[in-house]
């Protein structure tokens, strides 16, 4: 007899395969795809609407392989990016920018709109770190609910779809180069497939610029995710009414280490392999919490969710655009 959590974890890793083939037969005949994890979480909602049983299997695929993603994370980050000269002050001006705007008003407008801190802080690093990986990446160290975690991914991939199918058009609108154009897309564009389309929809420079400042970005998760360590600790401590109790996850040194390791010390092909392993641990992860969208029980936290994460990617996006043209 099959339990409900093999149930969920079956059903999880076959919509992994799913969406690893639907996005492979997209490509294939060259259209536009949001790329298997997306597909994957699309389909892992459209199976708890129509399966029941599927909540045990899919926390135990986010608790089980949440962590080991975060590491293998770790192997796509290059440190050296940050130092990188093709993205220049103009470049890493508008990086920092889009950090502080998004957790800046993604802390304020969350503090009004009465959503959790977490959820906040969540929705503040898919916008201005790297979408899902960041949000995968922080969501175990601030102990967020999966509901949570499933509502923000959905707000964040909605934003990305719009501002990949957007920025281009405007770029060439307002007569932007090719320079101009790539780091804006590369500064506000929410994840790295999308970011890497758009630039090659812009040219041969703007794909070589927005990629750069956009691994800058996903660069700065070595520094968010030990600070959302501390952040998830000072939270569950007040609310549980801890005093000076810390716990660093066995995954933030992991993260760290292999960071580092894939930066100065292994050799490419190595790093290669680790990145492909952490991504396909990703897509049955991703449709594991697709399983806790609950439409009915999120329909008032997602239009707040989803109004700060449209006014945190309209002040970036805006925000970017004068930097650039003004500098």
């Amino acid at each position: 007899m099959i339990t409900n959590k093999k149930f969920g974890i079956i059903v999880a890793l076959i919509s992994a395969v799913i969406a690893f083939y639907i996005n492979k037969s997209l490509d294939r005949f060259e259209l536009f795809s949001p790329g298997s994890a997306t597909i994957a979480f699309l389909i892992g909602i459209t199976c708890s609407i129509f399966m029941k049983g599927l909540d045990e299997g899919g926390k135990w695929c986010t608790k089980n392989l949440m962590p080991i993603i975060i590491v293998f994370l770790g192997f796509g980050l290059n440190l050296k990016l940050l130092t990188q000269p093709e993205i220049g002050l103009l470049g890493m001006t508008t990086v920092f920018f889009t950090v502080i705007i998004c957790f800046s008003i993604s802390y304020i407008l969350g503090k009004i709109f009465k959503i959790e801190l977490t959820t906040s802080i969540a929705l503040g690093a898919g916008g201005a770190i790297c979408g899902n990986s960041a949000v995968v990446a922080i969501a175990p160290s601030l102990k967020m609910k999966e509901e949570n975690i499933a509502m923000v991914l959905a707000v964040i991939n909605l934003l990305c779809l719009a501002t990949f199918i957007l920025i281009p058009i405007i770029a060439i609108e307002l007569g932007m180069n090719q320079i101009e154009a790539g780091i804006w897309a590369g500064s506000v564009i929410h994840a790295v497939p999308q970011t890497i389309a758009s630039g090659e929809a812009i040219g041969d420079e703007g794909l070589i610029i927005a990629t750069a400042v956009k691994l800058s970005r996903v660069a700065l998760l070595i520094v968010v995710v030990p600070v959302c360590v501390y952040l998830g600790n000072k939270i569950h401590n007040e609310e549980e009414n801890i005093q000076n109790k810390i716990k660093i996850p066995y995954f933030i040194p992991g993260f760290l280490i292999s960071a580092i390791m894939s930066t100065w010390f292994l050799p490419e092909s190595m790093v290669s392999f680790f990145i492909e392993l952490g991504k396909y641990l990703l897509f049955p992860m991703m449709a594991a919490v697709g399983f806790f969208i609950n439409l009915e029980n999120i329909k008032s936290s997602a239009k707040s969710v989803f109004l700060i994460g449209l006014i945190i990617t309209i002040s970036m996006s805006l925000g970017n655009l004068l930097i650039i043209k003004l500098f």
